[in-house]
Formats: structure tokens, C-alpha cells, sequence
């Protein structure tokens, strides 16, 4: 990288840490007002989202907004691939949903912006204790009883080299006990954005492709089943053609 090309990754990542302190302040505030952490998502995480992406000139485009209601109010669990952090900015931005994200326990130690997650109704897992579960799905059902849908990236990790990965099967029991439907979610482009285990943000283009959900009642009894059914059309959404792990 030369150096203009530092200097300009350098003010952009300053941007992006005064924003996200600015706007976590916001989100806490607004969880004043509303409870529900509705506000805090609508007025606080979106726009943040939206700012970095246009200062990190990172386009996003919505295909198949046709399948994703936000008039509706029946449980609903997302599943998306996991690509690179940018994948949480994409789906703030456009998602039409007030969704909750699942996501590992560390990042709620953040400063400030941890606290504002913690307050927008984010669910916080322990991956390496299974003696969670049982506690994050009570709160992740009360979510969605709520009216909150929740989002899960269900590979459990980003990918390494941007393919779809095996799922993790939790999202698919949620779905499955909570009797929710599952809408997928594929992401492409975020991973040219930001690599794995890098900082280096380059300008690129995100899609977000919703497909058709999942609620086939016979499908959502089976974890496994809805595991593998969802599996399945991601991967031909992503890599056509490729047979699903």
C-alpha cells in the first residue's frame, strides 16, 4: 500500500471509531424512550451502518426484497453466510426488519458500543459453553414473540475463503422449537472488502440476495432437515451449480 493510501485507511478507520462512539451514545439514549431496543435499531444502528458505508464508498444492493414482509409479525429467524465484518453493516443498512443479532460474548466487552448492543436486544453467546443453550434459546424465542426477528450467521465463523461453509446447527433448533419460519439470506462481495483477520477496507459492492423462506411445516419439525434444506439453497443462491456440502 503506499503511503497516501495508509494515510487515507488510517483517517478512514478514525472516522469510523468517532462514528461508532457517536452513534452508540445515541442508541443508548434512545433505549430511554423505548424499551424494546426498536428505536435503538431503526435510529441509532442503521444509520451508523449506513454512514461507514458511504465513507468506506461500500455500495449495498437488496435482491429479492419481494420475499422479506416487515408488515408481518410471525416468528422469524434470518440465516446468512458470514463473509467479513461488513456483512453486519450490509444487513443493518437494508435488512427491513428490527432484527436481533446472535453474536459471540466478546464483543459485548466493548466499550460503549458493547453496552449500546447489550441495550438494542442483541442476544450474547458463549461458543465455547454449551451450557448456554438452554438459556439463549428462552431469550432468543422471547425475542421473536416480541416481534423481533433474529438473525444468525449460521457457518458459526466467517469463511475463510468466501465459500459457504457447514452450518452450526443452533439457528435450525431455535426455527424448529420456536416453529419459525427461516428466511436465508446469501451475502456476496464483502469478503473483497475486508479480509479475514485484516483491517484493510477497500471500496466494493455488497449484494444481498433474500430467498424464498423456508416454512414448509414438515421441513421446520426436523432441525436437521431445515438445516440441510437452507443449506441447500444458499449454495446454489451463492455457487451455482455446487451441490451443498
Amino acid at each position: 500500500m503506499s503511503p497516501l493510501g495508509r494515510l487515507r485507511l488510517i483517517g478512514l478507520q478514525a472516522f469510523i471509531g468517532v462514528q461508532t462512539i457517536i452513534w452508540s451514545t445515541i442508541s443508548i439514549l434512545l433505549f430511554l424512550i423505548d424499551s424494546s431496543g426498536g428505536m435503538t435499531h431503526r435510529y441509532g444502528a442503521r444509520p451508523w451502518a449506513r454512514i461507514i458505508l458511504w465513507a468506506s464508498r461500500v455500495t449495498v444492493e437488496l435482491k429479492g426484497g419481494d420475499n422479506l414482509d416487515p408488515a408481518r409479525d410471525d416468528p422469524l429467524v434470518l440465516v446468512c453466510n458470514h463473509q467479513s465484518l461488513f456483512d453486519i453493516l450490509a444487513l443493518l443498512a437494508l435488512v427491513p426488519y428490527d432484527f436481533k443479532f446472535v453474536v459471540k460474548k466478546e464483543l459485548g466487552r466493548v466499550p460503549l458500543w458493547g453496552y449500546a448492543m447489550k441495550k438494542a436486544g442483541y442476544i450474547f453467546v458463549d461458543r465455547g459453553d454449551s451450557g448456554t443453550a438452554g438459556t439463549l434459546f428462552k431469550e432468543a424465542v422471547a425475542k421473536i414473540k416480541s416481534g423481533s426477528a433474529v438473525l444468525f450467521f449460521a457457518e458459526g465463523t466467517r469463511s475463510k475463503d468466501g465459500r459457504l461453509g457447514p452450518f452450526k446447527r443452533g439457528a435450525f433448533v431455535l426455527a424448529s422449537l420456536a416453529r419459525a419460519d427461516v428466511a436465508p439470506l446469501a451475502i456476496e462481495g464483502s469478503a473483497q472488502v475486508v479480509e479475514k483477520k485484516t483491517f484493510n477496507i477497500r471500496p466494493g459492492h455488497i449484494t444481498i440476495t433474500a430467498l424464498p423462506l423456508v416454512d414448509d411445516a414438515a421441513i421446520k419439525k426436523n432441525s436437521r432437515k431445515l438445516m440441510a434444506e437452507v443449506h441447500r439453497v444458499m449454495a446454489q443462491a451463492l455457487e451455482p451449480g455446487r451441490e451443498a456440502a
